[in-house]
């Protein structure tokens, strides 16, 4: 894992870096790819957060106590040095740029979020070029992971003998089994049947796409093929490009690890998002009072530790955490 330096990306991006400093960290930009992609992201959340509107703010926040709770839970997990938290050390870039995340998670930061358009029988996501991954959680408890550039649209209540989805971009699947109401996945070269599985899919143009299967099976009816058909079962992978398929076995090279880096979720409901965070993380989170199930949130997690994860849902929903020594983490009010 690369130990990203984020103090050197604030004092880059706040114009703080002396002429030899500055020198030095763009020939480490050349060098060191996963700096660079943090940079290009952190740089693009904090333009995109400039133009907020005064009268939307309806919470204060208090960037100094924002940056010391992060900061303490950095510092621990070893992403920030011990030093680093002497507030006058800082710049006031980095205290305000702790708080995207408090910002996304309290809601005020939808122009990160993936756009959202519905009629009275249609519910259409999409995502733009941001390098994140809009987490949808579905009526049938079946969970949708959006890649950017990325369209998925399907009805407010599912037909009683079938499920159907439309989509374009890329997308993993994680589908609640119900073999009474199979799950249909459409897209402009196939359509895919399953019944309970995990899957991705992407095109890649026009006339091309793949599928992967992590579990289960799914069946991949062909476009204009006269009824060609391929069943795919875990591990398996579907190539489609020019009117040519063929599978292979990818199990071992086929990364969907994608969908767990910057997960998103919007105006989602503590219940969902807990779930969607225990199918991915070796760590059980869970409420001790029922009714905060329904609290909801806006927020967006970038490559981080379940531990971090905690203190910003505990923040952002001003409530307590505790950890177990086996590893739960449970949410609750406050007395």
């Amino acid at each position: 894992m690369h130990n990203i330096d984020f103090e050197k990306i604030a004092r880059y991006l706040s114009d703080e870096m002396e002429r030899d400093e500055l020198k030095g960290f763009r020939q480490e930009l050349s060098q060191n790819s996963a700096l660079k992609t943090e940079l290009e992201l952190t740089e693009k959340i904090w333009v995109d957060m400039k133009p907020i509107p005064s009268d939307s703010m309806q919470t204060e926040i208090d960037t100094h106590n924002a940056w010391e709770n992060l900061s303490g839970r950095l510092e621990k997990d070893g992403l920030l040095p011990s030093q680093n938290r002497i507030a006058a050390a800082l710049p006031g870039w980095l205290k305000i740029a702790a708080t995207v995340l408090l910002f996304v998670s309290l809601g005020f930061a939808t122009w990160f979020i993936a756009g959202i358009r519905s009629d009275d029988q249609l519910l259409t996501l999409t995502t733009d070029d941001t390098d994140v991954t809009l987490v949808q959680k579905l009526i049938d408890g079946s969970v949708v992971y959006m890649a950017s550039n990325s369209l998925i649209s399907f009805s407010k209540e599912f037909e009683k003998k079938q499920r159907k989805i439309n989509m374009s971009g890329e997308a993993f699947f994680d589908v609640s089994h119900n073999p009474d109401q199979p799950f249909y996945v459409e897209t402009a070269l196939a359509g895919i049947e399953v019944l309970g599985t995990s899957f991705n899919v992407k095109e890649l143009d026009t006339k091309s796409m793949e599928i992967f299967v992590e579990t289960g099976k799914v069946r991949v009816n062909l476009r204009g093929s006269d009824g060609n058909f391929f069943i795919l079962e875990q591990g398996e992978l579907l190539e489609i490009s020019n009117g040519l398929a063929g599978k292979t076995y990818a199990a071992d090279t086929y990364n969907t690890a994608w969908r767990k880096n910057h997960m998103q979720f919007k105006d989602e409901t503590l219940e969902n998002i807990l779930s969607v965070l225990n199918q991915n993380f070796p760590v059980k989170m869970m409420v001790e009072h029922p009714e905060l199930n329904q609290r909801k949130l806006t927020v967006t997690f970038y490559n981080t530790s379940p531990e971090i994860i905690g203190d910003l849902i505990a923040i952002s929903l001003d409530i307590d955490h505790v950890t177990s020594d086996d590893n739960v983490i449970t949410f609750r009010n406050k007395y």
